[in-house]
């Protein structure tokens, strides 16, 4: 069984939204959090990071929670090796990290643990420390990082934690209890792959169509019945492809997808920010990745290519 609990060493490695919500979730609970920040160095050295709580059908804040890490520190060597990482930047720098990781990574102990979009990113990681336990978490949850080391929460949602290779299952366990303790609603997923074919049946068709349609949020997505029905046909071939893998998708979980949208109201995903704001923008590993997996096992995706070609069009004129 791992030995890693919430006595642990933990690495945060891109404090995003993601980052910022679920690390200072775990600071909070007493965790001993050492983050490596870049953009948001200064803000949260001097104050420590701000979870902000937001009902999203009336925009009143509900709570909000001032957080002081165990550590803040600009270079991986300062904080040194660790129990376990866990990353949440873009997956667009993904290749820019492994120097770091190095730092902070000790082949055989160190847990690694992605909270990224899309598909193929613990596969990288995998390859750069194969001695290492690789985790993937899916993060059902809308936030957004408002300003340096400030994070809202619109809807808590939940995470699943799954290990790449069956070998690591104890130790996708263990941080489940060490999220569980942390109060954040987790579990553990029998197949990491079947977890991350679920989440891009909202990631696709939602972060996409906001950037495709114009910039809009997922409301208005839904209020277009063009749109929505687009949303539908995009999540059904990714249930096909899916399928096609082993992994089978319900009924009901699709129709979940539009039902927990709506409870999010004028939500902007994750990647419409980016776009709007002029970041890169995770177009491989949210849509080129899945289209590719999909059609190696033979399924029909038009609307997962036009959708590609359209998000690509938008960045490369950006």
């Amino acid at each position: 069984m791992s030995s890693l609990s919430s006595t642990s060493r933990y690495a945060l490695v891109g404090p995003g939204a993601i980052g910022l919500y679920y690390g200072g979730l775990l600071a909070k609970s007493g965790c001993a959090l050492h983050v490596l920040a870049r953009s948001d160095y200064t803000a949260m050295h001097e104050h420590g990071l701000m979870i902000r709580m937001i009902d999203p059908a009336t925009q009143v804040l509900n709570a909000k929670y001032s957080i002081t890490p165990a550590q803040v520190a600009s270079e991986a060597t300062e904080i040194g090796v660790v129990d376990c990482v866990i990353i949440t930047a873009k997956t667009t720098v993904n290749a820019q990290l492994i120097e770091s990781l190095h730092a902070l990574i000790q082949p055989r102990h160190t847990v690694v643990l992605t909270l990224q979009n899309g598909m193929g990113n613990a596969e990288y990681f995998a390859t750069h420390f194969p001695n290492s336990p690789i985790l993937g978490g899916l993060c059902f949850v809308c936030a957004n990082r408002t300003k340096p080391a400030v994070v809202e929460n619109y809807l808590p949602g939940r995470v699943e934690i799954g290990a790449l290779c069956d070998e690591w299952s104890a130790d996708a366990g263990a941080v489940v209890e060490v999220f569980k303790a942390a109060g954040i609603q987790t579990s553990q997923s029998a197949s990491f792959v079947a977890s991350l074919w679920r989440k891009l049946c909202w990631n696709v068709p939602f972060n996409g169509l906001s950037i495709a349609a114009g910039g809009i949020t997922t409301d208005l997505i839904l209020a277009d019945s063009k749109l929505a029905s687009r949303a539908r046909r995009l999540m059904e071939e990714l249930r096909a492809a899916a399928t096609l893998a082993g992994h089978e998708i319900a009924d009901s979980f699709i129709q979940g997808q539009f039902d927990v949208t709506e409870k999010m109201g004028a939500y902007q995903p994750s990647s419409l920010i980016d776009y709007q704001a002029g970041r890169a923008v995770e177009v491989e590993s949210i849509w080129g990745e899945p289209l590719r997996r999909g059609q190696s096992l033979g399924a029909n995706m038009p609307e997962l290519e036009k959708l590609y070609q359209e998000i690509k069009a938008f960045v490369d004129a950006s």
